[in-house]
């Protein structure tokens, strides 16, 4: 069951991802697509919270951030300009982890603006 919750919670992730090859105007900067995120997953941790008791929502919400976070991190290597991909200073595991810190540091202190 859980696994199946999980499946289609994913899809939901994947869109915010995918949504730019329909309409660049929507979730067009990181920092908007990671606060988009941190609601959705939100908003499921609740709901698999009210609907199934026997499903622990934290463990839900970390596999959903992580899942965020992977696709996260796939869209800003995409993004990386060959010509820097083939520079003897590349380092793409530091490059990772900077990406990976703003993502966790806009995830988990950034608010929508009110």
């Amino acid at each position: 069951m859980i696994d199946n919750l999980l499946s289609i919670l994913k899809i939901g992730i994947r869109s915010v991802f995918t949504v730019k090859k329909y309409d660049s105007e929507i979730l067009d900067e990181d920092l908007n697509r990671i606060l988009f995120i941190r609601n959705y997953i939100e908003e499921c941790s609740l709901y698999v919270k009210e609907t199934n008791e026997n499903i622990n929502e934290g463990e839900c919400s970390t596999i959903l951030k992580s899942y965020a976070l992977e696709l996260f991190l796939k869209q800003c290597e995409e993004a990386i300009p060959d010509e820097d991909k083939n520079s003897k200073d590349f380092n793409l595991e530091e490059l990772h982890k900077e990406d990976e810190d703003y993502f966790n540091y806009i995830y988990d202190n950034q608010k929508y603006p009110e």
